[in-house]
């Protein structure tokens, strides 16, 4: 029987009852038991009548921002009911804060402009602005938000000179269970809590207080969605043992993952290159991939790729390295599959891998060999996964490094004199081999 690395682990999951499932069934993925306590319970705003009166006039907008996939699902509903359509003029663009909103506006059918890069607010009024589509001075923006929102971004519009048009297009109240719920799920003990939002954190914090429970759960660790959910946690007197990046779902799953199971996601065993972070396969991580890519995704923090495994990277290929370490134990981690991350990427992206044959022989002997997804060949990511391996496995001893490739794959021959080899004899008639000796 496999083991997950979440395996007997109750994570608290706060989410609206509604939107729990994603992040439920990641975390069930791998194997934790997830503790639904939903402490946001989406409701009307106290009055329709500004978002009524922005609904009818809204093809008359430049720009609509979009702050949250309920905001999209509040809008569309409140025009269902008015009998208003929403059509989006060739003139309208609209914003959406991060990938699940624009996934949920999308769905309504806008067409999305400008996702920024950070899921916070700042990052989507820095983008707003400084893009070439915005216009600066009497641009017509119409905000959708929740009811006690932040105004960074109505702020910052406005001073550039836009005309803000801000309507609570629905309201989050702590539901009533919500108290008895939370003091039943601490009973049976819990191992890590989850915030999605602010409000995910100070309606959490109120349940607490009307269920009598001492704030903050003593010896629980907070794993934070965002920064500006990390802020407010940190103003209500808990300081997040992690934040999710990037912040969306999969990014807090990867953060629970590396404050619950330390010593298998240790960074410190990284290697580190311009772009890239280099991680080292595991029996676990290894395992995963063969039965279970999901929550191999989810274990790495990233967006799996549609050719993964690449190349010669395949299922045989995993299979010989989960052998090899599980026969190697603890010292062959970092002796055969490396995973290539993009760093700074939103959400972050596996590249490819590469790694080595095994630890270096009597001689210091070791191969080395590497797969980079289709996607993201031609930028010279190739080039620095190699230069990463040969780097390293020069440091621990080895004296010769060996690698093969063929006629047929020029770009892997240039990554390969690029990077130092030689070329050499080889004992098989149709492939290359080249080879870097250690001459000290």
């Amino acid at each position: 029987m496999r083991s997950l690395p979440l395996t007997g682990r109750r994570v608290l999951v706060t989410r609206a009852l509604h939107q729990a499932g994603k992040l439920s069934e990641g975390l069930c993925a791998l194997g934790a038991e997830p503790v639904e306590v939903p402490v946001l319970e989406i409701r009307p705003p106290a009055s329709f009548e500004p978002l009524d009166a922005a609904l009818r006039r809204f093809g008359g907008y430049d720009w609509v921002v979009l702050t949250s996939a309920n905001t999209v699902r509040a809008l569309t509903a409140r025009a269902a009911q008015l009998g208003i359509g929403l059509g989006q003029p060739a003139s309208m663009k609209v914003a959406a804060v991060g990938e699940a909103t624009a996934a949920a506006a999308r769905e309504a059918g806008f067409q999305i402009a400008f996702v920024p890069e950070a899921y916070v607010a700042e990052s989507l009024v820095a983008g707003l602005l400084e893009g070439p589509q915005f216009r600066t001075g009497g641009a017509r923006i119409l905000l959708a938000r929740a009811a006690v929102a932040r105004d960074v971004i109505p702020d910052a519009l406005r001073s550039a000179g836009a005309e803000v048009d801000v309507v609570d297009a629905y309201r989050n109240v702590l539901p009533e269970a919500a108290p008895e719920q939370l003091r039943r799920a601490l009973a049976q003990g819990i191992d890590a809590a989850t915030f999605t939002s602010s409000s995910s954190a100070t309606h959490l914090a109120e349940a607490a207080r009307q269920a009598g429970v001492a704030w903050p759960f003593a010896g629980v660790p907070a794993v934070s969605i965002g920064p500006i959910t990390s802020q407010t946690l940190r103003e209500l007197g808990w300081e997040p043992a992690a934040e999710a990046n990037p912040s969306d779902i999969p990014g807090l799953i990867a953060a629970v993952v590396r404050v619950l199971t330390p010593s298998g996601s240790d960074d410190t065993k990284a290697v580190r290159t311009a772009r890239l972070r280099l991680t080292p396969s595991t029996q676990q991580t290894l395992r995963l991939e063969l039965e279970d890519p999901a929550a191999f995704a989810a274990l790495l923090g990233v967006c799996l790729p549609q050719d993964w495994p690449p190349g010669e990277y395949d299922r045989d290929a995993i299979q010989f390295f989960l052998e090899k370490m599980i026969k190697g134990g603890q010292e062959a981690v970092g002796w055969y599959g490396w995973y290539a991350l993009l760093e700074g990427s939103k959400p972050v992206a596996l590249v490819g891998c590469g790694g080595y044959l095994g630890p270096p022989d009597e001689t210091g002997y070791v191969e080395i060999g590497y797969s980079i997804c289709e996607q993201w060949r031609g930028q010279g990511l190739a080039k620095e996964l190699v230069q990463a391996l040969v780097n390293r496995a020069l440091a621990l001893g080895a004296k010769k490094i060996v690698a093969h490739t063929t006629e047929a794959n020029p770009a892997s021959i240039a990554v390969l004199l690029g990077c130092g080899f030689e070329k050499t004899l080889s004992s098989e008639s149709e492939q290359l081999q080249f080879e870097i000796a250690c001459t000290e």
